[in-house]
């Protein structure tokens, strides 16, 4: 168990880091580059958008030798739904899908998804109450399957920050499918982090490369999916508060941009310059320091979800400290302005 442990994220970090380059000279003589406006865009260069191969490929690279050697339960539909998801994004590269389009997609791989085996049946709250959802199941896995996806598409307008935020938040979701007994979710974590941080070298201001709609689609999926399997099947802590925390800053930016786009009378769709990483950089944050901001607090919400399933395990703390997190990320919005449009009505194509 810890040759795998070890081994095939490792075997992930090292395809990543050997396809990456290649996909970058491909983009080149391709053309497929993301190039910069200088009005909509943060970058003022061309940079290729098709990271989300590169990403996609080692990680299933890795899966597949994985499961010659270790005996993996997974369903072909669950190869088949994210692939979709990955596809739906990476469409999107090349050609610029409409929204309904991106949406139908993701609709698509989470139904794909949830036939395969990937739902919510219950979660538990403090004071060992669990709650069935029943067919309630159904749909509310195919909104967080779809959710999570654009959540972290949302935050990819910063070169490192869409990636790096998955890589903590994967890493912690393996850690406690791990506590959880639960090997599978925690062996999917691990591939993912090697994938991510092979990635990352090459997408680190001033980024290379691109994670693209592809790449951030599938991402997202994966922190889905490992979430339902992992954190979410666990009876043992306050399960329904873990992967919000976790996944806590692509979350609360998404829904910081529902109310901004709603109160402004915006398609909900519609990309603006109102994301938290952008009133950062307003404030005077350079993108390195933004990004270590993002990472610090994505990892002080990793580090407190374990430390919530290690030690308050059905305890009224675990309540407790769930929503001085809520209130902080709301007290954080209100001081960054992010409900209301920027001063500058700019806009960039890699929200």
């Amino acid at each position: 168990m810890i040759r795998e442990v070890l081994f095939f994220p490792f075997l992930a970090f090292l395809c990543a880091l050997g396809l990456t380059p290649l996909v970058i000279r491909w983009s080149e003589c391709r053309g497929c580059l993301d190039l910069p406006d200088g009005e909509r865009k943060i970058h003022d260069r061309p940079v290729s958008r098709l990271g989300g191969i590169a990403v996609f490929g080692a990680f299933f690279i890795a899966l597949l030798l994985l499961a010659l050697s270790f005996p993996l339960t997974l369903s072909p539909l669950f190869l088949l739904g994210i692939g979709v998801i990955f596809a739906t994004g990476l469409c999107d590269d090349f050609c610029s899908l409409p929204p309904w389009g991106k949406l139908a997609g993701q609709c698509l791989g989470a139904v794909l998804l949830l036939s395969g085996g990937v739902v919510i049946r219950f979660f538990t709250l403090p004071w060992n109450h669990v709650v069935y959802l029943g067919w309630l199941g159904y749909p509310l896995t195919m909104l967080w399957i779809v959710g999570v996806s654009n959540a972290l598409n949302l935050i990819d307008g910063l070169d490192g920050l869409s990636g790096g935020v998955g890589a903590i938040a994967a890493f912690t979701l393996g850690v406690i499918a791990w506590q959880e007994g639960r090997v599978e979710p925690a062996l999917l974590s691990l591939l993912l982090v090697g994938s991510i941080l092979g990635f990352l070298l090459y997408n680190f201001p001033p980024a290379r490369i691109f994670l693209g709609d592809g790449g951030a689609l599938f991402l997202g999926g994966m922190l889905a999916v490992i979430s339902v399997q992992g954190a979410l099947k666990s009876a043992a802590a306050f399960t329904l508060a873990l992967p919000s925390l976790i996944l806590g800053v692509p979350i609360f930016d998404t829904l910081f941009a529902i109310v901004r786009r709603k109160r402004n009378r915006l398609p909900i769709a519609s990309p603006d310059r109102g994301h938290l990483h952008h009133r950062l950089l307003e404030r005077g944050y350079s993108k390195r320091e933004t990004l270590i901001i993002f990472y610090g607090l994505s990892a002080l919400c990793g580090a407190v979800a374990v430390f919530m399933n290690a030690f308050l395990a059905n305890s009224t703390y675990s309540l407790l400290l769930f929503f001085l997190f809520v209130l902080f990320f709301l007290s954080l919005g209100r001081n960054l302005r992010v409900t209301e449009l920027p001063r500058e009505k700019k806009s960039i194509a890699r929200d």
